[in-house]
């Protein structure tokens, strides 16, 4: 096991590699694109240094054959129930079944060993930029979910490409509207019968669709309970797990 000294701003890889000699190798190309290295031989090692937690890791470059004891697949598995971070298979198996069985364990790449540096650094600096991206999405995608649930303001989230049904509703809603979310989650608002005039959300739909937002739409609708109100509807254009999306602001005038 090594265990070398970083430098300021540098990335860490924790490379698990069973052969010695193979290892030297890796670690000196490493070394040489920028990137500090430590090494451990065996799964087992791996899951102990990371669990440890002396030095921040950025990346892991994972063996799948690694000896007698748990291979990288298996390594790989249990280091990321654990640990919210990229690994990457290098491996010498060109088998469809094994790459295959690597996609369902991590989405980060699998690395031929003979692929050659320039593809080696490559793999992995695309995997750090791919997992900076991911985090930041979580982060936002987090932040808009606390914000949601908060909020003092009647809130709803619909899924565009299946007729503006809805998919969520804040507790804000529940309260102003009357109806629970498990009462209207994968129904449309004519499906409840909410909008007094059903034209309302005809022209609803069509102002989101060709503007992309919505701002201060008058309208009439009607509670769970049958009282009609006049509201104030606004409407933007947000983006969960890659499809588009319509988060709605409801406000009572009178």
């Amino acid at each position: 096991m090594s265990h070398p000294t970083m430098i300021a701003n540098q990335r860490a890889i924790l490379l698990v590699e069973d052969q010695a000699v193979l290892a030297m190798m890796q670690i000196r190309i490493l070394n040489s694109a920028g990137f500090v290295v430590h090494h451990v031989s065996t799964g087992e090692a791996a899951i102990i240094f990371l669990g440890q937690k002396l030095f921040p890791i950025d990346i892991i470059l994972m063996d799948i054959d690694l000896g007698s004891g748990m291979d990288g697949t298996e390594a790989a598995k249990e280091i990321l129930l654990l640990h919210k971070i990229p690994l990457v298979f290098l491996s010498s198996h060109t088998e469809t079944e094994i790459i295959e069985r690597t996609e369902s364990i991590t989405s980060y790449g699998y690395i031929l060993k003979t692929s050659g540096e320039i593809v080696l650094i490559a793999s992995i600096k695309m995997a750090l930029r791919l997992f900076e991206s991911y985090q930041k999405h979580s982060e936002a995608q987090e932040l808009f979910e606390k914000a949601f649930f908060v909020s003092p303001i009647a809130m709803s989230l619909h899924d565009t490409s299946n007729q503006f049904r809805f998919v969520n509703v804040n507790p804000s809603f529940e309260k102003l509207v009357g109806y629970e979310k498990r009462e209207v989650i994968g129904k449309t608002s004519l499906d409840l019968k909410m909008y007094v005039n059903d034209a309302d959300s005809t022209e609803i739909r069509k102002k989101f669709l060709t503007d992309g937002k919505l701002t201060g739409f008058k309208h009439r609708f009607r509670l769970r309970n049958g009282e009609v109100r006049e509201g104030n509807l606004s409407m933007e254009m947000v983006e969960i797990n890659g499809k588009p999306h319509a988060l709605t602001f409801q406000n009572f005038l009178f």
